[in-house]
């Protein structure tokens, strides 16, 4: 059925397709999704953080999208050692393998009080984004 979030899920999928990316450790092909969950969190800028964890979701990938202000993220694989630390922007998507397995270690460390040219648009038509980001998941299960 064509939800927002189903669009969204599905033109991400599109877009890994057409460059020829994939996920390491998800099998299935990763349109053959069978059910999408979808949370939202709100960040306040500068403080709003979310401690580095691993999730621990069988057999799913996880959708991330950043609207808002930026983000500083950080991920570490589980065979890496050092940590990659960069900005997601209004906009942007993040696809990952979300299982135990894969052992993505990520998080959010702040939020920047500025924001890229998607973002200030989008904070004049929603005033709460001038000082928030919204990191809208997209969980898809196989």
């Amino acid at each position: 059925d064509a939800s927002v979030v189903t669009t969204m899920v599905d033109q991400g999928v599109a877009c890994l397709k057409r460059e020829n990316l994939g996920l390491t450790g998800i099998t299935n092909d990763i349109a053959e999704y069978t059910s999408l969950s979808m949370a939202t969190i709100r960040y306040e800028a500068p403080n709003g953080r979310f401690p580095p964890h691993v999730d621990h979701c069988k057999d799913s990938a996880v959708f991330l999208v950043s609207l808002g202000r930026s983000a500083n993220f950080m991920v570490r694989g589980r065979e890496e050692t050092e940590v990659r630390r960069f900005q997601l922007q209004s906009g942007d998507a993040l696809v990952f393998d979300a299982s135990t397995e894969a052992g993505l270690l990520h998080g959010v460390e702040s939020i920047d009080v500025a924001a890229s040219d998607a973002g200030e648009a989008l904070a004049q038509e929603f005033p709460v984004f001038r000082t928030h980001r919204y990191g809208v998941q997209c969980r898809m299960h196989f």
